[in-house]
């Protein structure tokens, strides 16, 4: 039986053309359920939840609204229309995002339109391969075969990181179906180039590490990947890029193609609270759904928030919770400008030493932390943060 935790709204969002599809299951549930699955991800996500995760399906409002963003694109992609957007969502993490854009998107497509090609990508091949795993995990279940045996995976064509889906199409009983192939899907990483493979859809998701977003490298290097996965396009009119991340500093893969490309796409960025963050909501109309200023009140009250707060660091939290990337002080210091060492040399010429402390001084306890630093500048002109 699929554990879910359903918010009191979801009971109000049934539309006119799923109601006679819940009330046909009732006399033929698996025919009923194919026919909302195969009409809804949001619905198909929930549905085939267990075969993904034995953890509880936590549903909230973000997930059914990107469930929509996304039917949208695959919906004008299938039909071959012109591009109007590529898509852009940031939300915090942990907010199941991975699972909808990444694992869950690209199955429900194939059973849409089996010959659907992609491309995914993360900023590890391990994190990437792991998305293309549990794809095929559904795939292969029990329970996705019931509702859509005609749906399968290319025998030959099998690894995590490139298989292909394959549509077997009944012909006279008794006898092997006749299969027609599909399409496929390509996971790849930062640090790898993809050749030969072009995809109907290109989802970068979080391919920049977070340890990396403040190294000038980490960013040029998932700025790079990004343009290379910019041209893996199958047609270039129709082709579309759905990139889901959270920010993480102003050059990230967010910042980089919004700066070149913000006119072509659709911004869809939810803070995890919107009492400080608001002005970053996008689009602003989704505000109604908050609850207490909470984007997820289950998954990230402001308990929860207090504790990320204090594990990310004011900054990290700022872009990654609050979506708002601003660097304190305006980026004065490049972390690949520091050069770790065990200990000072002994010829080392200290010219003066200095110790400083920023003391909290807050009343409740609500403020910074206080904070101190021992630096020294040698004959050099170069400091020594000790």
């Amino acid at each position: 039986m699929l554990k879910t935790i359903d918010p009191p709204y979801l009971t109000k969002t049934l539309s006119k053309e799923h109601a006679p599809i819940v009330k046909g299951a009732l006399l033929d549930p698996l025919a009923s359920m194919r026919a909302l699955t195969k009409q809804s991800l949001f619905y198909f996500m929930r549905y085939f939840w267990d075969t993904y995760s034995q953890d509880t399906f936590i549903s909230n409002w973000h997930i059914e609204e990107l469930c929509k963003e996304l039917e949208i694109v695959a919906r004008r992609v299938a039909n071959g229309e012109k591009k109007e957007y590529d898509l852009i969502i940031n939300v915090p993490p942990g907010t199941t995002k991975t699972a909808t854009v990444s694992i869950f998107f690209p199955v429900w497509c194939w059973v849409n339109w089996y010959w659907m090609r992609f491309i995914t990508s993360s900023h590890s091949s391990t994190l990437s391969l792991e998305s293309a795993e549990y794809s095929r995990d559904i795939i292969r279940s029990e329970k996705f075969r019931q509702l859509f045996s005609e749906i399968d995976i290319k025998q030959d064509k099998d690894a995590k990181s490139n298989f292909r889906v394959v549509k077997k199409f009944p012909t006279v009983p008794g006898q092997v179906p006749r299969i027609i192939q599909g399409g496929g899907r390509v996971s790849t990483s930062v640090d790898a180039r993809i050749m030969g493979f072009h995809s109907h859809i290109y989802i970068p998701d979080d391919i920049i590490d977070p340890k990396r977003a403040l190294s000038e490298v980490g960013v040029k290097t998932a700025q790079e990947h990004l343009q290379n996965l910019s041209t893996r396009k199958t047609d270039k009119e129709v082709s579309t890029m759905i990139m889901i991340m959270q920010r993480l500093c102003e050059g990230d893969p967010t910042g980089f193609w919004l700066e070149r490309h913000k006119d072509d796409t659709r911004h869809i960025c939810l803070p995890g609270q919107i009492r400080d963050y608001g002005k970053f909501l996008k689009p602003p109309e989704w505000k109604k759904f908050y609850v207490n200023d909470l984007m997820d009140p289950r998954r990230m009250s402001w308990d929860v928030l207090k504790h990320m707060e204090a594990d990310l660091g004011q900054y990290g939290f700022a872009g990654q919770v609050g979506q708002n990337p601003t660097p304190p002080g305006g980026g004065m210091f490049k972390v690949d400008n520091f050069i770790i060492i065990d200990r000072l040399s002994s010829d080392t010429n200290i010219v003066k030493t200095v110790r400083y402390w920023d003391k909290a001084g807050t009343e409740g306890g609500t403020g910074a932390r206080t904070a101190g630093v021992k630096m020294s500048v040698m004959t050099s002109g170069k400091y020594v943060i000790h």
